[in-house]
């Protein structure tokens, strides 16, 4: 059986994609946060979208690294809590390929727990 046909296979697939996507993003938004010229306005509110941002990121790997262990029941909350708000602070499709991760290890838990 090819190894893309089991649901665990394609969480990390999917996970690893989101963090490969999140470091670039990561990398980008590093560059602008201290390069730009921003007003007085705006240097809070995006300096602390940018910690989020960090802080989202490093908790997905942190979950990614405990999937990878096949530690179900830490992996899936940490996979959704920092999935769904990488979706808003980080960016869209990074956001989406953590989600995607996060269900199929869930689907992948339920199977192993119908066994």
């Amino acid at each position: 059986m090819p190894f893309w046909k089991n649901k665990r296979n394609l969480a990390l697939i999917f996970g690893g994609i989101a963090i490969l996507f999140s470091f670039y993003i990561e990398v980008v938004s590093t560059q602008n946060v201290f390069s730009g010229n921003y007003s007085d306005n705006l240097k809070v509110p995006i300096m602390i979208m940018f910690i989020a941002s960090i802080i989202f990121f490093v908790s997905f790997v942190v979950g990614y690294s405990f999937l990878w262990q096949k530690k179900y029941k830490i992996a899936i909350p940490i996979l959704f809590v920092s999935g769904v708000p990488a979706f808003i602070f980080i960016h869209i499709f990074s956001g989406m390929f953590m989600i995607i991760c996060a269900v199929l290890a869930k689907s992948t838990s339920d199977s192993l727990a119908r066994e």
